[in-house]
């Protein structure tokens, strides 16, 4: 096996992540290897002498591994905000239209709810509809940030991004059930459409929350 191929199969060890991302990563290094043993070879070193060459320039294999690492993280963590900003508008509209079909409106129930529980679905709506909004604001920032080839400030916008928005929509759904659960526990399974669409937020919400916590700051920055 040549050198260059020995390389990259060390690297492709040392990554995790989306295959996808992995296979794109590992491309590019391969077509920069190659390009530059043939550069070497067309000074007129011999074949396994250039591509040693080229992996030695390419660099320490742990080295390249870690910021390629990065660059998958911020890949991951991109998407993640890219999910939420579809997501959560998603199952916002769709809990309401099965609640409207299922169950009809929340006069069904007699008296009308205290004020404080009008004044914490306000909040939890404010935060369900911030969260979107600070992930876009995230996702444009990474791209404008990307351009100028620094990472630093890609990773840390990614990551605050990232946080406020998952953390937004995290503390919107225990709102929403807190209060609800807090006036009145019937509320909480006016219909089997609702439980479903409650149940599929709040998963959705917990599988967001654990991908932003695997969260890795990036090396290097790369185009969202």
């Amino acid at each position: 096996m040549s050198a260059i191929e020995v390389y990259l199969g060390d690297l492709k060890s040392r990554l995790s992540g989306s295959a996808a991302a992995k296979a794109d990563l590992l491309t590019e290094a391969r077509d920069g290897l190659h390009d530059a043993a043939e550069a070497y070879r067309a000074g007129g070193v011999e074949e396994p002498e250039a591509e040693r060459r080229a992996v030695a320039d390419f660099g320490p294999v742990d080295v390249i591994a870690r910021a390629y690492q990065a660059e998958l993280g911020l890949r991951r963590d991109i998407r993640v905000l890219w999910e939420l900003i579809v997501g959560v508008p998603v199952l916002m509209f769709a809990w309401d239209f099965a609640r409207a079909l299922s169950f009809g409106d929340w006069s069904r129930f007699g008296d009308p709810p205290p004020s404080w529980y009008h004044r914490v679905i306000d909040v939890a709506d404010t935060l369900a509809a911030l969260a979107p909004v600070v992930a876009v604001a995230g996702v444009i920032a990474a791209r404008l940030l990307s351009r100028r080839g620094d990472g630093g400030p890609t990773a840390r916008v990614v990551s605050l991004a990232l946080a406020a928005a998952v953390g937004a929509n995290l503390l919107a759904v225990t709102m929403y059930g807190g209060a609800t659960g807090v006036l009145e526990p019937a509320r909480l399974v006016v219909s089997v459409p609702c439980v479903v669409m409650s149940a599929a937020w709040i998963l959705f919400s917990l599988r967001l929350t654990v991908a932003a916590r695997r969260h890795r700051r990036p090396a290097r920055a790369i185009a969202a």
